[in-house]
């Protein structure tokens, strides 16, 4: 194995001197440990200072073990973060100190010393909609005032932002009600698009919704976000990856990390290349009426936020104090001299450290904000002068980006 990984490494050393003018010794030797969808430095060590997390993963030690409340301990939390156990290894700056169960919670639920700032370690996509609604549930915690941060990390279209750069989203859009042609499949006249809208006669139609497509946040909390996030510092991302970033020809990819104003894009399916990512920009276009920048690629949220809005629905949370907080940890497509492939397995996700401790200081900002101004700003909510809620409009109003639509017959949506 560490013969085979050697010979690629020196094989893809040379393919990207010849493409990029110089070789990226770096990215070529290191990335070549590969975890479930992800390529990572194998020298790379993840610590927190916050030992009450977990110790460095290279000793294998575990850091002290929580107190665990009684169950139905009350806990009314005024921020509670939603990422899963990875990404909260590169959090510091708070420090969870309580555990909490209940039934069917299997993911951690844990708390600061006073109780106002918690987490929630969520599996992806599907997972974490259970892993919500089970928390949601758990006797004794309160969530009707609390302000939710979806967080955690993803690809980036370099239309919008630059590897090591955070978004704030106003739209999260599912990629999973679809249909799809591929290869030697694809119809004549569908050039490069090769996906569309399940239930839908053409790719171009507006389609008929089942409700989870297409959430949209509080624009009112988004710009509460971004005002206090203004003088933020973020730390860059290694030489290698800034000299890559040039060779982009969109000027938000050649930028220094930063705070975009994009959208997210989830889906079970962790896509690479400019053939889909057009894709999902022309289906993400269709399904919002063009209102979306989508910008951030991830396994996670619409699983989240289904969770969240059913916890909604039944009155146990309130959806327009949900935010999201995303960071980029590689360009979704590669830059004009490397291959889908050479861009997706051999620079990888290089930017996943400095992207989320950016992200992290976006939330730690957010987080002394609510502190700091509860009573004057945050305690009886922040009015959305949006619309607030999923597609189908089920927490009440009517969503502006819906059209009319009719499904094919002898389809779900149109039987």
């Amino acid at each position: 194995m560490f013969l085979l990984r050697s010979i690629g490494s020196y094989i893809m050393t040379g393919l990207l001197k010849n493409t990029f003018g110089h070789t990226l010794v770096t990215l070529t030797l290191l990335f070549v440990f590969f975890g479930p969808g992800r390529a990572y430095k194998s020298n790379l060590t993840w610590t927190t200072t916050n030992s009450s997390i977990c110790a460095s993963s290279t000793t294998g030690a575990q850091g002290p073990v929580m107190a665990t409340a009684s169950f139905g301990t009350s806990s009314k939390p005024k921020v509670l973060i939603i990422g899963n156990k990875f990404e909260f290894t590169y959090l510091s700056g708070l420090n969870f100190t309580t555990s909490y169960t209940g039934p069917l919670l299997t993911s951690l639920y844990a708390c600061t010393e006073t109780g106002e700032i918690c987490k929630l370690e969520c599996g992806q996509e599907l997972v974490s909609a259970q892993q919500i609604t089970a928390l949601a549930l758990v006797p004794g915690i309160d969530l009707t005032a609390t302000y939710v941060i979806i967080t955690g990390t993803g690809g980036v279209n370099p239309k919008y932002g630059t590897a090591g750069g955070v978004a704030i989203s106003q739209y999260s859009i599912q990629l999973e009600w679809l249909s799809m042609f591929l290869g030697s499949d694809l119809p004549a006249n569908f050039s490069s698009q090769y996906m569309y809208a399940y239930a839908q006669a053409s790719p171009f139609e507006y389609p008929s919704l089942v409700g989870s497509e297409v959430y949209e946040l509080n624009t009112a909390l988004f710009d509460r976000i971004a005002a206090i996030s203004t003088d933020l510092e973020f730390e860059d991302v290694d030489s290698d990856l800034q000299r890559l970033r040039q060779t982009y020809l969109f000027e938000a990819a050649r930028k220094a990390p930063f705070l975009a104003h994009c959208d997210v894009v989830s889906s079970q399916i962790y896509w690479h290349g400019d053939v889909a990512g057009h894709n999902v920009e022309v289906y993400a276009n269709i399904v919002t009426s063009g209102a979306a920048k989508p910008c951030n690629t991830n396994q996670d949220d619409q699983g989240r936020l289904l969770g969240l809005a059913g916890a909604a629905e039944a009155g146990l949370l309130d959806f327009s104090r949900v935010a999201m907080v995303k960071a980029f940890s590689n360009f979704d497509r590669p830059p004009p001299q490397l291959s889908a492939y050479q861009s997706r397995y051999y620079v990888g996700e290089a930017a996943t450290g400095p992207g989320l401790r950016n992200a992290w200081s976006v939330i730690r900002g957010i987080v002394a904000d609510v502190l700091e101004h509860w009573e004057d700003v945050y305690e009886d909510g922040i009015s959305a002068p949006n619309y607030v809620g999923d597609a189908k409009g089920t927490l009440g109003g009517t969503p502006p980006f819906v059209q009319n639509s009719t499904a094919v017959t002898g389809s779900v949506q149109g039987a």
